[in-house]
């Protein structure tokens, strides 16, 4: 049992709430659940030079982050997890994951693995970023193919 959990989630229902109700089993019965989705920037996908940060992508990005922030809410609602609990946030995800991980004092990281193809068939792409260089513990919830 863990005291401090958190969950890595994507926005999609089936894909979050199967990762939060994995999330929940390896809680301790006074710990805390936490949730957190990365929005990757916009820059990175919108232009070829990544030390271009104008005031349209930055308005982009803010947007992205409002709109991940809501759909956050939504999804954690019915799992009980209040929005001192939530992250919504900008970033490589797996560096973003292990610093929220370390700031908040987890001990454990709950992700969903999407994984398809050659190492990505075990973990996903993001779990295996995750999982490597993790500050504390992680667990993988395998997502099957439809559900995200």
């Amino acid at each position: 049992m863990y005291r401090n959990v958190l969950a890595a989630i994507d926005l999609t229902e089936r894909s979050a709430n199967r990762v939060l109700e994995h999330a929940r089993q390896f809680l301790a019965p006074d710990g805390v659940l936490a949730a957190v989705h990365i929005v990757e920037p916009q820059y990175v996908q919108y232009s070829f030079d990544p030390t271009f940060k104008g005031t349209v992508t930055e308005s982009l990005e803010q947007g992205a982050i409002d709109a991940a922030a809501s759909r956050l809410a939504e999804l954690c609602e019915p799992h009980g997890i209040d929005a001192e609990h939530r992250f919504a946030m900008l970033g490589r995800a797996a560096d973003r994951i292990h610093e929220l991980a370390e700031q908040q004092g987890c001990d454990l990281i709950v992700i969903g693995s999407h994984g398809q193809e050659g190492l990505r068939r075990l973990l996903g792409s993001t779990a295996n970023a995750v999982l490597h260089g993790a500050p504390v513990d992680v667990a993988t919830v395998r997502i099957p193919h439809g559900d995200h």
